[in-house]
């Protein structure tokens, strides 16, 4: 199904055990983006590693430990450290430069409060290269004086989606932009808000830190508080639910912009959205209200359920790659790999 990494140690100890355990899957995501990077953005391998190198006094300052943690990683899998910072500064490196094809973009979220008894629900669907379909791992990490996290992530990666222990989640929508500054990478912040202990507390630190590419995250924390945040180097816009939803694709929705942002999304994103927030109102939530959310095909292939598109360059092709539905409240999610139309197999995930 999918490789499930568990362990409990300093930042170091878990990066090494990260690493050690997926050094296979990490060899994959080394691979998967030294073709991207070339195919979307011309950028050979030393240029992304000059290119990662920008973000490490920002990770430096904020959280030297996770700095530690990549270490851990690169020690564990017998690869260079840069390389892991590579990985982790990957959105900023892939989807900011402009030169390349147009970039692929996916994945469709979305948070819903059961209006009835107060459950606080997370999901989305993960869409990417097909490349990147067995360097995807589970962890669950413990970390001195840090809350317990289950993730889904690349490997090689140390934040994605997921929940905590105190039952705050997140799910990410990518926004390609070519805007970039030397602050958190994406998926370094995806780690320091699974670190967090409720909604304000994590937008509240995006806000003080800030990210060093344009993306949205999707929060929501057990006690019902959800926000989604389209997150940038010049400033956060956050937005909340109403009537306890909240959806999201690949573009900007907020109506409070910093002046300059801009993004350049697909206009099946905008077909994406409308379809996905017309099928949340007509449900309460539940694991299998939300899965099949997820699995509707209306707009093929390019659809909240996405398939390949053999119509367009191959370099730009993607699909999607697994589903999660969190019940926050509950602190349980089901994860699948692969298109949930398709009816996969479906693990727990609780802590």
């Amino acid at each position: 199904m999918v490789k499930h990494i568990d362990v409990r140690g300093t930042h170091f100890e878990i990066g090494e055990a990260h690493g050690r355990q997926a050094a296979s899957e990490i060899a994959i995501s080394l691979a998967t983006y030294r073709r991207m990077f070339q195919d979307m953005a011309g950028l050979d391998w030393d240029t992304a590693r000059y290119e990662a190198e920008r973000f490490k006094a920002a990770i430096e300052h904020v959280c030297p430990e996770l700095l530690e943690e990549m270490a851990g990683i690169a020690r564990g899998a017998d690869i260079d450290p840069l390389d892991v910072l590579v990985l982790n500064a990957r959105s900023e490196i892939a989807l900011t430069h402009a030169g390349g094809p147009i970039q692929p973009d996916g994945c469709s979220a979305l948070s819903q409060r059961d209006a009835k008894t107060g459950a606080q629900w997370l999901a989305q669907n993960w869409d990417w290269k097909a490349s990147q379909r067995d360097a995807l791992i589970c962890m669950t990490l413990r970390a001195p004086n840090k809350p317990a996290i289950t993730m889904v992530t690349e490997a090689g990666i140390i934040g994605k989606i997921g929940f905590n222990e105190h039952g705050v989640g997140v799910c990410l929508n990518a926004l390609r932009s070519q805007i970039c500054r030397p602050k958190l990478p994406v998926h370094v912040m995806l780690r320091r808000v699974l670190e967090s202990d409720g909604v304000e507390h994590a937008l509240d630190m995006i806000d003080e830190v800030g990210v060093a590419s344009p993306a949205h995250f999707l929060i929501a924390d057990a006690s019902g508080q959800a926000a989604g945040v389209e997150v940038s180097p010049m400033g956060d816009s956050a937005m909340t639910p109403r009537h306890g939803r909240l959806c999201h694709t690949n573009h900007l929705i907020a109506k409070h912009l910093p002046p300059g942002l801009e993004d350049f999304p697909r206009e099946d994103s905008f077909t994406r959205l409308e379809r996905l927030r017309a099928l949340v109102a007509e449900s309460e939530p539940s694991f299998e209200s939300l899965r099949a959310h997820l699995s509707d095909e209306q707009g093929a292939p390019d659809a909240i359920n996405r398939r390949e598109n053999p119509d367009i360059p191959a370099g730009e092709r993607m699909e999607t790659l697994f589903t999660i539905v969190m019940n926050l409240t509950e602190k349980r999610a089901e994860l699948s790999m692969g298109k949930p139309a398709d009816h996969p197999e479906i693990v727990t995930l609780s802590l």
